[in-house]
């Protein structure tokens, strides 16, 4: 329940936070830190954005482009740690705009659809390593932070975000507005990459991959957010056309990330959005295909003319060997299973073979399936499938082009976590996901309600 929302003060909050002008300047703050390298000030400035809507507005939705941008902003400190000694402080301001929130807006606690499966996977997570618990491995900075965040930090995320975003309403069009902006942010950071990294790639030196180790990182992103922009593209505003171009851009930095996982599963995740698009386009399928074949054209002509070394070393990465250090893990998740199956190694594990976790990391299989195998075991299994079966029951509830595009995202997202671990990466995937799918619950419970 909120009050004094008939104010001017919170009636200007709720239409700019609920704005393209909003997500722009979001959008524009955070590729100036990426690009500049300004991360530790440009993460303060937009919380303290983020800390204002969250006062002013009714529902805390503004707030998610807030934190996917200020996730993406510092990825080319990959593997650094002295930098960000002072990023506690964030906690602080939203702390404090928390508190204050609290006397404008009094929320009605609410758990919602996926609070079960939400605690399933938190009981998983937390229990994980029971048998073999190691206390001092367990209390270590990382292990505390992956189990409290993946198991009861979704619970209170999902709880947050049920009780502050008001029923009776649907959110798609704004959410998928949101995503666009996290899509322009990618695009931004592969051309400020590129342009940084040309005369290395015109040598024709290979040192430019290593300015690429963020590409899994930003390839997360740009699978769960780049069906939207097609999604978008179906509608009858007068910037559909744009949206159907931003997709396409999106998946041209998907490739240029470097990512073989994001290679190969953009790729299949972009057909199946173009097919979908020019399926129900109808009186725009001429134009979009048109568009399509033109821009595919010109990109491939563009990376032939200036980043061969780049199509080399895409090539070059597809290839799989069976005496990789990935397949390895992979094997040795499945022994851990074999030796623990009820609980699993527990998050805290340290196998020390085959990969040397980076710091704050715990020790990855690099696989979500063998993650669970190998860290939760039986018990893993069992939540992960609830979680499985309430989404997708979900996804089905109803048909609508929301529903689909959704399910292209998520279907993308969990293809490559196949060969990655975005379900064990509490922000932003994961917080990503919950919000996702309340967003889609609250959409189904319109449609349904006969106001569509």
């Amino acid at each position: 329940m909120s009050v004094k929302t008939d104010n001017k003060i919170f009636l200007w909050g709720e239409k700019f936070f609920h704005s393209w002008w909003y997500i722009a300047l979001v959008t524009l703050i955070g590729s100036i830190g990426f690009v500049f390298r300004f991360e530790l000030i440009t993460i303060y400035i937009i919380v303290s954005i983020a800390a204002v809507s969250w006062v002013l507005c009714e529902d805390m939705l503004p707030s998610f482009i807030a934190m996917c941008i200020i996730s993406m902003t510092p990825l080319k400190r990959y593997g650094e740690t002295g930098y960000f000694t002072d990023i506690y402080y964030v906690a602080v301001i939203l702390g404090l705009a928390l508190i204050i929130r609290l006397f404008f807006h009094r929320p009605e606690l609410r758990t919602g659809r996926f609070f079960i499966p939400t605690l399933a996977v938190a009981i998983a997570i937390t229990l994980g390593g029971l048998p073999q618990l190691n206390a001092q491995k367990f209390f270590s900075m990382p292990s505390i932070y992956y189990v409290a965040a993946l198991g009861i930090g979704m619970v209170i995320i999902n709880v947050i975000l049920e009780s502050t975003l008001p029923e009776g309403k649907t959110y798609t069009d704004f959410f998928a507005k949101m995503t666009a902006g996290i899509g322009l942010m990618g695009i931004a950071m592969i051309i400020s990459a590129y342009a940084e990294t040309f005369e290395i790639i015109q040598s024709g030196s290979r040192e430019f991959v290593r300015y690429f180790q963020w590409g899994n990182n930003l390839s997360n992103m740009l699978l769960i957010t780049m069906p939207f922009s097609f999604y978008m593209s179906l509608k009858n505003g007068k910037f559909s056309w744009a949206y159907f171009v931003l997709g396409i851009l999106q998946f041209f930095a998907l490739l240029l990330s470097l990512s073989r996982g994001g290679v190969i599963f953009g790729t299949l995740e972009f057909l199946v959005c173009i097919v979908l698009t020019l399926v129900f386009a109808k009186e725009k399928r001429k134009i979009y295909l048109f568009s399509a074949v033109l821009l595919t054209g010109l990109a491939a002509l563009l990376l032939f003319l200036f980043l061969s070394p780049v199509i080399k070393s895409l090539g070059d990465s597809l290839t799989v060997s069976s005496d990789e250090a990935r397949v390895k893990l992979y094997l040795l998740a499945w022994e851990n299973f074999k030796k623990y199956p009820f609980f699993g190694t527990g998050l805290q594990y340290d196998g020390g073979l085959y990969y040397r976790p980076q710091p704050f990391c715990i020790y990855w299989y690099h696989s979500t399936i063998f993650q669970i195998l190998g860290s939760l075991g039986i018990m893993g299994v069992i939540a992960y499938g609830i979680q499985s079966f309430y989404r997708l029951k979900a996804l089905a509830r109803v048909k609508d082009f929301f529903n689909i595009f959704t399910a292209v995202a998520i279907g993308g997202f969990a293809a490559y976590s196949i060969v990655n671990v975005g379900y064990f990466v509490p922000l932003p995937c994961m917080a990503i996901l919950i919000q996702i799918f309340i967003i889609l619950d609250r959409n189904n419970a319109y449609i349904l309600s006969g106001r569509k």
